[in-house]
């Protein structure tokens, strides 16, 4: 019964503290408040079922509930199929656990970035979509995308507009990020196998891209100047590590209340998720040795952060004449 009540005080601190966690668990499992009351009370076992269903509704594994063996982890993905309307809501998730993140209004979230966080390429609508048309060409064989040449009027703009829609929920929610120079690197070698290989239905395009990854650099220094994504300074909720030791993968982790959720990315952009807490605090650890092995280079130290922006620059250049002397 203690494990019960712990598993059902974590599922409490996932609800906004504006909804009843008595009402949210009567519907779910479509039991009487009284019958709700006597479990969170240990008076009476969940059921599997009734676990089963919780964990399925708040996304928690199952082996947050027991003692497992340290070598064990289960995760949770989303399966993605070679369809538009897959990758679709495979974006939806995300915003939905963004929101999730938001309405808490206690979270955090911890990206150690192999790649630029996707939340900042839908600052620049064009950017995005080639990022989004690299992945369904790509990486998930859409087969529409096979024989389309990359072009803007071809983008599909419920895509943008979800992807705009996780950008401002991610804006409200405070983060820490640790880059490395070579953040930057499987985007520059996107846009040159690209127009390399003719895929860009015109050659201009390329080089707005160009321009546009160039702007979202300096967005981001930007919010590391002032140490906040938002326009008010004074709400501080962005941290910008520059970390020399090259990333392997990109990992997440979200923090909410007691509670830690960690998110690794696979199959180049898809995510799988856990809550096991050897895991999370395994990942926390990893974390805080990188960061302190990092520069802080957000808030302060403005000349290490212009050094750093600036070489990402000059990568970017290079693929920039690329593309304008081709």
């Amino acid at each position: 019964m203690e494990k019960q009540q712990q598993f059902l005080e974590k599922l409490k601190y996932i609800l906004p503290a504006n909804i009843s966690f008595v009402d949210s668990l009567s519907d779910i499992l479509q039991l009487s408040p009284d019958s709700v009351y006597r479990r969170i009370r240990g008076e009476t076992s969940l059921t599997f079922d009734e676990v089963v269903k919780l964990c399925g509704h708040f996304r928690l594994s199952f082996d947050s509930l027991i003692e497992c063996d340290s070598s064990a982890v289960t995760f949770n993905y989303n399966q993605i199929y070679p369809e538009v309307e897959s990758f679709k809501n495979y974006l939806r998730n995300i915003l939905e656990d963004l929101m999730l993140i938001g309405k808490i209004g206690t979270g955090k979230i911890i990206y150690v970035a192999e790649d630029i966080p996707l939340f900042h390429l839908f600052a620049y609508p064009e950017l995005a979509s080639f990022k989004m048309y690299y992945w369904m060409k790509s990486v998930l064989n859409v087969p529409e995308y096979q024989n389309q040449k990359f072009s803007f009027e071809n983008t599909d703009r419920e895509i943008l507009e979800i992807g705009e829609k996780m950008r401002e929920a991610y804006l409200n929610i405070p983060s820490v990020e640790i880059w490395t120079e070579y953040t930057v690197n499987s985007l520059r070698k996107q846009i040159e196998y690209y127009y390399e290989a003719g895929f860009f239905d015109d050659s201009m395009q390329a080089d707005i891209i160009c321009n546009q990854a160039a702007g979202l650099l300096q967005l981001v220094s930007n919010l590391a100047d002032k140490s906040s994504k938002l326009e008010n300074r004074a709400v501080q909720n962005f941290t910008l590590y520059y970390s020399e030791i090259e990333i392997g993968n990109n990992c997440i982790l979200v923090e909410v209340n007691n509670m830690r959720k960690v998110y690794l990315t696979y199959n180049t952009f898809n995510k799988m998720s856990t809550t096991n807490e050897k895991f999370c605090n395994e990942t926390s650890t990893w974390i805080n040795y990188l960061t302190a092995k990092s520069n802080l280079i957000s808030g302060v130290s403005e000349k290490q952060r212009l050094q750093f922006i600036n070489k990402i620059l000059d990568q970017l250049e290079v693929t920039r004449k690329l593309v304008a002397e081709s």
